[in-house]
Protein backbone atom coordinates (compact mmCIF):
# COMPACT_ATOMS: atom_id res chain seq x y z
CA UNK A 1 0.00 0.00 0.00
CA UNK A 2 1.40 3.35 -1.00
CA UNK A 3 1.85 5.91 1.73
CA UNK A 4 0.82 8.75 -0.60
CA UNK A 5 -2.78 7.52 -0.48
CA UNK A 6 -2.87 8.52 3.18
CA UNK A 7 -0.50 11.48 3.09
CA UNK A 8 -3.18 14.10 3.54
CA UNK A 9 -4.61 12.21 6.52
CA UNK A 10 -1.31 11.65 8.31
CA UNK A 11 -1.18 13.76 11.48
CA UNK A 12 1.93 15.63 12.52
CA UNK A 13 3.86 13.19 14.69
CA UNK A 14 6.32 14.51 17.25
CA UNK A 15 9.20 12.16 16.39
CA UNK A 16 11.76 14.47 18.00
CA UNK A 17 9.78 14.77 21.21
CA UNK A 18 9.33 11.01 21.47
CA UNK A 19 13.05 10.38 20.92
CA UNK A 20 14.01 13.05 23.43
CA UNK A 21 11.76 11.44 26.04
CA UNK A 22 12.87 7.86 25.36
CA UNK A 23 16.56 8.82 25.60
CA UNK A 24 15.89 10.17 29.11
CA UNK A 25 13.70 7.29 30.27
CA UNK A 26 15.96 4.55 28.87
CA UNK A 27 19.27 6.29 29.59
CA UNK A 28 20.91 3.32 31.31
CA UNK A 29 19.83 0.64 28.78
CA UNK A 30 20.68 3.04 25.94
CA UNK A 31 24.24 3.50 27.21
CA UNK A 32 24.71 -0.22 27.82
CA UNK A 33 23.47 -0.97 24.31
CA UNK A 34 25.14 1.80 22.29
CA UNK A 35 28.28 2.60 24.34
CA UNK A 36 28.97 -0.45 26.54
CA UNK A 37 32.60 0.50 27.27
CA UNK A 38 31.61 3.89 28.67
CA UNK A 39 28.59 2.37 30.44
CA UNK A 40 30.85 0.02 32.40
CA UNK A 41 32.50 3.08 33.98
CA UNK A 42 29.28 4.94 34.83
CA UNK A 43 27.80 4.84 38.33
CA UNK A 44 24.14 4.26 37.45
CA UNK A 45 23.16 4.24 41.14
CA UNK A 46 23.35 8.03 40.84
CA UNK A 47 20.84 9.30 38.25
CA UNK A 48 22.28 11.56 35.54
CA UNK A 49 21.51 15.26 35.64
CA UNK A 50 19.54 16.55 32.65
CA UNK A 51 21.10 19.90 31.75
CA UNK A 52 18.56 21.00 29.17
CA UNK A 53 18.39 24.61 30.34
CA UNK A 54 22.17 24.90 30.24
CA UNK A 55 22.20 23.44 26.73
CA UNK A 56 19.72 26.11 25.66
CA UNK A 57 22.09 28.78 26.96
CA UNK A 58 25.04 27.18 25.17
CA UNK A 59 23.28 27.24 21.78
CA UNK A 60 20.68 30.04 22.03
CA UNK A 61 20.37 30.43 18.25
CA UNK A 62 19.32 26.78 17.92
CA UNK A 63 16.74 27.20 20.67
CA UNK A 64 15.32 30.28 18.96
CA UNK A 65 14.89 28.31 15.74
CA UNK A 66 13.39 25.30 17.52
CA UNK A 67 16.22 23.04 16.36
CA UNK A 68 17.32 21.50 19.65
CA UNK A 69 14.42 19.15 20.35
CA UNK A 70 16.52 15.97 20.16
CA UNK A 71 19.67 17.30 21.85
CA UNK A 72 20.33 16.20 25.42
CA UNK A 73 23.16 17.14 27.75
CA UNK A 74 23.78 14.80 30.68
CA UNK A 75 26.07 15.18 33.67
CA UNK A 76 27.07 11.60 34.49
CA UNK A 77 28.76 10.29 37.64
CA UNK A 78 31.69 7.92 37.10
CA UNK A 79 32.69 4.96 39.28
CA UNK A 80 36.36 5.88 39.35
CA UNK A 81 39.13 7.31 37.23
CA UNK A 82 40.43 10.78 36.50
CA UNK A 83 37.02 12.50 36.58
CA UNK A 84 34.28 12.29 39.19
CA UNK A 85 31.73 13.09 36.50
CA UNK A 86 31.67 13.73 32.76
CA UNK A 87 29.36 15.51 30.33
CA UNK A 88 27.61 13.52 27.62
CA UNK A 89 25.97 15.25 24.66
CA UNK A 90 23.41 13.02 22.91
CA UNK A 91 21.58 13.86 19.70
CA UNK A 92 19.21 11.88 17.50
CA UNK A 93 19.22 12.78 13.80
CA UNK A 94 16.03 11.68 12.04
CA UNK A 95 16.78 13.35 8.70
CA UNK A 96 19.94 14.23 6.81
CA UNK A 97 21.49 17.66 7.37
CA UNK A 98 24.61 18.45 5.36
CA UNK A 99 26.00 20.84 8.00
CA UNK A 100 25.29 18.54 10.94
CA UNK A 101 28.92 17.51 11.75
CA UNK A 102 29.89 21.18 11.89
CA UNK A 103 26.96 21.98 14.15
CA UNK A 104 27.94 19.11 16.43
CA UNK A 105 31.46 20.51 16.65
CA UNK A 106 30.04 23.91 17.67
CA UNK A 107 28.16 22.19 20.49
CA UNK A 108 31.41 20.59 21.64
CA UNK A 109 33.56 23.69 21.83
CA UNK A 110 30.83 25.70 23.54
CA UNK A 111 30.28 22.96 26.12
CA UNK A 112 34.08 22.78 26.48
CA UNK A 113 34.21 26.52 27.21
CA UNK A 114 31.60 26.18 29.97
CA UNK A 115 32.25 22.73 31.42
CA UNK A 116 35.89 21.81 30.84
CA UNK A 117 37.57 18.81 29.31
CA UNK A 118 35.51 15.75 30.31
CA UNK A 119 33.06 15.77 27.39
CA UNK A 120 31.99 13.07 24.96
CA UNK A 121 29.28 13.05 22.30
CA UNK A 122 26.94 10.44 20.83
CA UNK A 123 24.86 10.81 17.68
CA UNK A 124 22.16 8.28 16.83
CA UNK A 125 21.35 8.45 13.13
CA UNK A 126 17.73 7.30 12.91
CA UNK A 127 17.42 7.94 9.18
CA UNK A 128 18.71 5.71 6.39
CA UNK A 129 20.12 8.84 4.74
CA UNK A 130 23.36 9.59 6.62
CA UNK A 131 25.78 12.46 5.85
CA UNK A 132 29.31 11.76 4.58
CA UNK A 133 31.38 11.82 6.71
CA UNK A 134 28.95 11.02 9.51
CA UNK A 135 31.34 10.71 12.48
CA UNK A 136 33.64 13.75 12.21
CA UNK A 137 34.05 17.38 11.33
CA UNK A 138 37.22 18.38 9.47
CA UNK A 139 38.53 21.95 9.27
CA UNK A 140 41.47 22.49 6.96
CA UNK A 141 42.55 25.97 5.91
CA UNK A 142 46.03 27.12 4.81
CA UNK A 143 48.02 24.95 7.15
CA UNK A 144 45.58 24.92 10.05
CA UNK A 145 43.83 21.57 10.39
CA UNK A 146 41.42 20.21 12.99
CA UNK A 147 39.58 16.89 13.10
CA UNK A 148 36.71 16.49 15.57
CA UNK A 149 35.45 12.88 15.87
CA UNK A 150 32.41 11.77 17.83
CA UNK A 151 30.62 8.52 18.72
CA UNK A 152 27.85 7.40 16.37
CA UNK A 153 25.22 4.70 16.06
CA UNK A 154 23.57 4.09 12.68
CA UNK A 155 20.11 2.53 12.77
CA UNK A 156 20.58 1.83 9.06
CA UNK A 157 23.46 -0.55 9.78
CA UNK A 158 21.94 -2.30 12.79
CA UNK A 159 21.52 -6.04 12.28
CA UNK A 160 17.90 -7.08 12.69
CA UNK A 161 18.71 -10.54 14.03
CA UNK A 162 21.05 -9.07 16.63
CA UNK A 163 18.37 -6.62 17.70
CA UNK A 164 15.83 -9.44 18.03
CA UNK A 165 18.19 -11.56 20.12
CA UNK A 166 19.19 -8.75 22.49
CA UNK A 167 17.45 -8.64 25.87
CA UNK A 168 18.22 -4.90 26.19
CA UNK A 169 14.99 -2.95 25.84
CA UNK A 170 16.74 -0.24 23.83
CA UNK A 171 17.24 -2.78 21.03
CA UNK A 172 13.47 -2.63 20.50
CA UNK A 173 13.64 1.16 20.31
CA UNK A 174 16.21 0.82 17.50
CA UNK A 175 14.17 -1.94 15.85
CA UNK A 176 11.09 0.28 15.90
CA UNK A 177 13.00 2.97 14.04
CA UNK A 178 14.40 0.44 11.57
CA UNK A 179 10.91 -0.88 10.80
CA UNK A 180 9.57 2.67 10.34
CA UNK A 181 12.27 3.30 7.73
CA UNK A 182 11.48 0.02 5.96
CA UNK A 183 7.73 0.68 5.73
CA UNK A 184 7.45 4.29 4.56
CA UNK A 185 5.40 3.17 1.55
CA UNK A 186 3.79 0.03 2.92
CA UNK A 187 1.35 0.43 5.82
CA UNK A 188 0.22 -3.20 5.65
CA UNK A 189 3.80 -4.34 6.34
CA UNK A 190 4.11 -1.70 9.04
CA UNK A 191 1.02 -3.14 10.74
CA UNK A 192 2.72 -6.57 10.85
CA UNK A 193 5.93 -5.10 12.25
CA UNK A 194 3.97 -3.11 14.82
CA UNK A 195 2.28 -6.30 16.03
CA UNK A 196 5.65 -8.00 16.23
CA UNK A 197 7.10 -5.19 18.35
CA UNK A 198 4.10 -5.13 20.70
CA UNK A 199 4.44 -8.87 21.16
CA UNK A 200 8.16 -8.63 21.96
CA UNK A 201 7.66 -5.71 24.36
CA UNK A 202 5.05 -7.58 26.37
CA UNK A 203 6.46 -11.11 26.33
CA UNK A 204 9.95 -10.24 27.57
CA UNK A 205 8.92 -9.30 31.08
CA UNK A 206 10.45 -5.84 31.29
CA UNK A 207 9.49 -3.65 34.28
CA UNK A 208 5.92 -2.43 33.89
CA UNK A 209 6.88 1.24 33.76
CA UNK A 210 9.31 0.44 30.91
CA UNK A 211 6.62 -1.50 29.02
CA UNK A 212 4.30 1.51 29.20
CA UNK A 213 6.99 3.83 27.81
CA UNK A 214 8.01 1.44 25.03
CA UNK A 215 4.44 0.70 23.90
CA UNK A 216 3.69 4.42 23.80
CA UNK A 217 6.83 5.05 21.72
CA UNK A 218 5.92 2.26 19.27
CA UNK A 219 2.22 3.14 19.21
CA UNK A 220 2.77 6.79 18.33
CA UNK A 221 5.76 6.61 15.98
CA UNK A 222 4.51 3.64 13.96
CA UNK A 223 1.55 5.58 12.62
CA UNK A 224 -1.13 3.65 10.72
CA UNK A 225 -4.09 5.15 8.82
CA UNK A 226 -7.31 4.91 10.87
CA UNK A 227 -8.80 1.92 8.99
CA UNK A 228 -5.57 -0.09 9.30
CA UNK A 229 -5.05 0.96 12.93
CA UNK A 230 -8.56 -0.26 13.72
CA UNK A 231 -7.75 -3.70 12.28
CA UNK A 232 -4.44 -3.74 14.13
CA UNK A 233 -6.17 -2.98 17.42
CA UNK A 234 -8.72 -5.76 16.97
CA UNK A 235 -6.03 -8.30 16.01
CA UNK A 236 -3.78 -7.30 18.89
CA UNK A 237 -6.48 -7.51 21.53
CA UNK A 238 -7.67 -10.87 20.18
CA UNK A 239 -4.19 -12.38 20.04
CA UNK A 240 -3.09 -11.32 23.50
CA UNK A 241 -6.34 -12.40 25.10
CA UNK A 242 -6.10 -15.92 23.67
CA UNK A 243 -2.34 -16.51 23.61
CA UNK A 244 -0.92 -19.53 25.43
CA UNK A 245 2.43 -17.80 25.87
CA UNK A 246 3.67 -16.82 29.32
CA UNK A 247 2.89 -13.13 28.93
CA UNK A 248 3.33 -10.40 31.53
CA UNK A 249 -0.29 -9.89 32.69
CA UNK A 250 0.16 -6.27 33.69
CA UNK A 251 1.80 -5.66 30.31
CA UNK A 252 -1.46 -6.79 28.70
CA UNK A 253 -3.33 -4.27 30.81
CA UNK A 254 -1.01 -1.54 29.55
CA UNK A 255 -1.63 -2.66 25.96
CA UNK A 256 -5.39 -2.46 26.36
CA UNK A 257 -5.19 0.95 27.99
CA UNK A 258 -2.69 2.26 25.44
CA UNK A 259 -5.31 1.94 22.71
CA UNK A 260 -7.63 3.91 24.93
CA UNK A 261 -5.16 6.72 25.58
CA UNK A 262 -4.35 7.03 21.86
CA UNK A 263 -8.07 7.28 21.12
CA UNK A 264 -8.68 9.77 23.92
CA UNK A 265 -10.39 7.24 26.23
CA UNK A 266 -9.59 5.75 29.64
CA UNK A 267 -6.74 8.20 30.06
CA UNK A 268 -7.35 8.89 33.73
CA UNK A 269 -7.45 5.21 34.68
CA UNK A 270 -4.37 4.50 32.57
CA UNK A 271 -2.35 7.26 34.18
CA UNK A 272 -3.49 6.32 37.67
CA UNK A 273 -2.41 2.70 37.17
CA UNK A 274 0.89 3.72 35.59
CA UNK A 275 1.63 6.08 38.48
CA UNK A 276 0.73 3.46 41.07
CA UNK A 277 2.88 0.78 39.41
CA UNK A 278 5.85 3.09 38.96
CA UNK A 279 5.65 4.21 42.60
CA UNK A 280 5.36 0.64 43.86
CA UNK A 281 8.37 -0.53 41.85
CA UNK A 282 10.49 2.46 42.80
CA UNK A 283 9.68 2.11 46.48
CA UNK A 284 10.39 -1.63 46.43
CA UNK A 285 13.81 -0.97 44.91
CA UNK A 286 14.43 1.83 47.38
CA UNK A 287 13.70 -0.46 50.34
CA UNK A 288 16.25 -3.02 49.14
CA UNK A 289 18.91 -0.36 48.67
CA UNK A 290 18.15 1.19 52.04
CA UNK A 291 18.45 -2.12 53.86
CA UNK A 292 21.74 -2.91 52.14
CA UNK A 293 23.50 0.46 52.08
CA UNK A 294 21.88 3.01 54.38
CA UNK A 295 21.73 3.03 58.16
CA UNK A 296 18.35 3.15 59.88
CA UNK A 297 18.64 6.82 60.88
CA UNK A 298 18.66 8.09 57.27
CA UNK A 299 16.21 5.60 55.78
CA UNK A 300 13.25 8.00 55.76
CA UNK A 301 15.30 10.73 54.10
CA UNK A 302 16.52 8.45 51.30
CA UNK A 303 13.03 7.06 50.61
CA UNK A 304 11.65 10.61 50.44
CA UNK A 305 14.30 11.55 47.87
CA UNK A 306 13.38 8.53 45.77
CA UNK A 307 9.71 9.44 46.03
CA UNK A 308 10.44 12.97 44.85
CA UNK A 309 12.36 11.64 41.84
CA UNK A 310 9.50 9.29 40.96
CA UNK A 311 6.96 12.12 41.22
CA UNK A 312 9.09 14.24 38.90
CA UNK A 313 9.32 11.43 36.34
CA UNK A 314 5.55 10.97 36.54
CA UNK A 315 5.08 14.67 35.91
CA UNK A 316 7.30 14.47 32.83
CA UNK A 317 5.37 11.42 31.60
CA UNK A 318 2.05 13.24 32.02
CA UNK A 319 3.35 16.27 30.10
CA UNK A 320 4.58 13.95 27.36
CA UNK A 321 1.12 12.34 27.03
CA UNK A 322 -0.52 15.78 26.87
CA UNK A 323 1.89 16.83 24.12
CA UNK A 324 1.16 13.63 22.21
CA UNK A 325 -2.59 14.22 22.44
CA UNK A 326 -2.24 17.84 21.28
CA UNK A 327 0.02 16.94 18.36
CA UNK A 328 -1.59 13.69 17.26
CA UNK A 329 -5.33 14.29 17.83
CA UNK A 330 -7.91 16.99 17.29
CA UNK A 331 -9.06 16.90 20.90
CA UNK A 332 -9.91 20.19 22.61
CA UNK A 333 -7.99 21.40 25.70
CA UNK A 334 -10.97 20.73 28.00
CA UNK A 335 -11.17 17.12 26.74
CA UNK A 336 -7.46 16.55 27.31
CA UNK A 337 -7.69 18.12 30.76
CA UNK A 338 -10.51 15.75 31.67
CA UNK A 339 -8.64 12.67 30.45
CA UNK A 340 -5.28 13.37 32.06
CA UNK A 341 -6.73 14.91 35.20
CA UNK A 342 -5.23 18.40 35.18
CA UNK A 343 -6.56 21.92 34.76
CA UNK A 344 -7.39 23.44 31.37
CA UNK A 345 -4.90 26.20 32.16
CA UNK A 346 -2.06 23.69 32.32
CA UNK A 347 -3.09 22.17 28.98
CA UNK A 348 -3.27 25.63 27.39
CA UNK A 349 0.19 26.44 28.75
CA UNK A 350 1.67 23.31 27.14
CA UNK A 351 -0.18 24.06 23.89
CA UNK A 352 1.30 27.56 23.89
CA UNK A 353 4.79 26.12 24.34
CA UNK A 354 4.23 23.79 21.37
CA UNK A 355 2.97 26.70 19.24
CA UNK A 356 6.06 28.71 20.20
CA UNK A 357 8.34 25.83 19.19
CA UNK A 358 6.71 25.72 15.78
Amino acid sequence: MNESNHQSQTPRIDYDGQWKHIVEVFFEPMMKFVMPDLASDIDFSKPPEFLQQELAKIMPEQTAKGRMSTDKLFKVTMKNGEYEHIFLHVEVESQRKLDFPEKNFKYFYRIFDRKGKAITALVIYASDDVPIPHDRYVYDFRGTRLVYEFNTYLVRDADEEMLLKSDNIFALVILTCKYINQTKNDFDLRRKFKMKLFRLAIERGYPNAYIMQLLTFIGILMYLPPEIEKGFKMSAEKEFKTTTLDVNKQGLDYLANLFGILEGKRGEEFMAKAKADAMAEAMAEAKVEVRAEVVEEVRAEVVEEVRAEVVEEQRKAKINIIRNLILSTSMQPDEIAGIVGISIEEVLKIKAEIDAEN
